[in-house]
């Protein structure tokens, strides 16, 4: 999102301003769950900050070792909130262990969520802001609550005096990444252009059955990547950058590529594949790294292909709210690029692609009137393509707004907020 505010702030931070302002909200917004939205709730929240007159008025904080963001409107916020102009709101959200968070922390609250530390705080911490532990109000999902209730990792009758969840608002894409030496010899293999690594005509491809045999513990080759790349994969470890368990992303990739839990019933119909874990690695043939975010699949990723050995191929998934980078690259799904252009999001919305999920948010009953007004609008205006500028890899819900209307931004298809439930056409 392009927003003149935002770059003032950042700018400034960058600048390292000496004038340090105390951050004296009048309301704090306390976030926590999927880590694959985390920039586009920045995005949306520094949209609802009232504009300066020529001064930055959208403070922007973080602690970058914690993965905690904030947003500060220091002069009140704009309509769309739903509160008071003049209400100074400070949003806050974890983004370090995944969607899960939101139905096991925030809501059940079986754990607290480490956010800033508003005593004290001031908007020149940079990324190094002080954090504490703090009752989280609520939190985003990639995935309904259906998902988690069947995966037997969440109880709705755990949270004391219900919650609410928002849906139908807004989506976002997944992608198959991987390390920069594998999409070099998938290349090669499919007889493409290795010297373009640009998205579209010689992009590689990977197919829904090579991806899940990799991604299932059964899977049929654990071996090299040779029935891939060819006789360049043979010797090749396998190398998988999976999320844990309480990850959206790994949530939204068992669903799509195995059924799990969708498929997991006592019926004659039942066909869910299970993930392989770390557990399940074999040396020197597959091996399995998990961890909670968004950077720590980056992070794995890119130390596999800084080695100049048989580790150097390694795969993963991220949403399409990331870019590509030097070290790995979004590889086409069963022919579709999912990055055909810079917002990582036209084929998704046309019908092309389909590893996308539609996102929820859900906050606790029991939270201030106030903090509740604003969650509800924040979700209204995620998914209002005339309110905010786009999101990359985020699309919109149709309903109130339609894909004729807004065709890089309305999916033209739902999943009637069921993830186990497949895409279809809704206009």
């Amino acid at each position: 999102m392009k927003l003149n505010q935002i770059a003032v702030a950042v700018a400034a931070l960058a600048a390292g301003v000496a004038h340090a302002a105390p951050v004296t909200p009048d309301l704090v917004i306390k976030l926590d769950g999927a880590t694959a939205v985390a920039q586009s709730v920045v995005d949306v929240a520094s949209f609802l900050c009232k504009d300066g007159a020529g001064a930055a008025t959208t403070k922007l904080m973080s602690n970058s070792a914690d993965k905690v963001s904030a947003v500060y409107c220091s002069a009140g916020v704009k309509a769309e909130s739903g509160l008071p102009l003049a209400t100074k709101v400070l949003v806050m959200k974890n983004n370090k262990d995944g969607s899960l968070e939101t139905f096991d922390r925030a809501l059940s609250r079986k754990a607290q969520t480490k956010l800033l530390k508003v005593a004290g705080l001031d908007d020149t911490c940079g990324t190094t802001c002080a954090t504490e532990l703090v009752d989280a109000d609520g939190g985003f999902s990639d995935v309904d609550e259906k998902i988690w209730i069947g995966r037997n990792q969440f109880d709705p009758s755990l949270v004391s005096g219900g919650y609410t969840v928002k849906a139908g608002f807004a989506g976002q894409g997944f992608g198959i990444v991987v390390t920069k030496a594998l999409y070099d010899a998938m290349q090669l293999a499919q007889g493409l252009d290795d010297a373009d690594d640009a998205p579209g005509v010689n992009q590689p491809n990977i197919t829904s059955q090579q991806f899940t045999s990799i991604l299932s513990v059964t899977g049929g080759y654990k071996i090299d990547w040779s029935p891939i790349v060819g006789a360049a994969g043979s010797g090749m470890a396998i190398n998988l950058c999976r999320r844990t368990n309480a990850s959206g992303t790994q949530a939204s990739m068992d669903a799509f590529f195995l059924g799990n839990p969708c498929l997991s019933s006592a019926k004659p119909t039942f066909g869910a594949l299970e993930p392989a874990y770390a557990a399940d690695s074999a040396p020197g043939e597959f091996e399995v790294i998990e961890n909670p975010g968004t950077g720590d699949v980056k992070t794995c990723l890119s130390s596999r292909n800084a080695v100049a050995d048989a580790n150097q191929f390694a795969i993963g998934v991220m949403s399409l709210e990331n870019a590509d980078s030097a070290d790995y690259k979004y590889v086409k799904l069963d022919g579709v690029a999912p990055n055909e252009e810079a917002t990582r999001r036209q084929s998704v919305v046309d019908g092309r692609y389909n590893f996308a999920e539609e996102m929820v948010l859900a906050y606790r009953n029991d939270a201030p009137a106030n903090v509740k007004t604003y969650l509800a609008n924040f979700a209204t205006v995620m998914g209002d393509p005339t309110k905010v500028a786009a999101l990359n890899g985020v699309f919109v819900v149709p309903g109130t707004s339609t894909h004729a209307d807004f065709s890089n931004r309305v999916h033209k298809g739902t999943r009637g907020g069921n993830a186990c439930q497949a895409f279809q056409l809704y206009e």
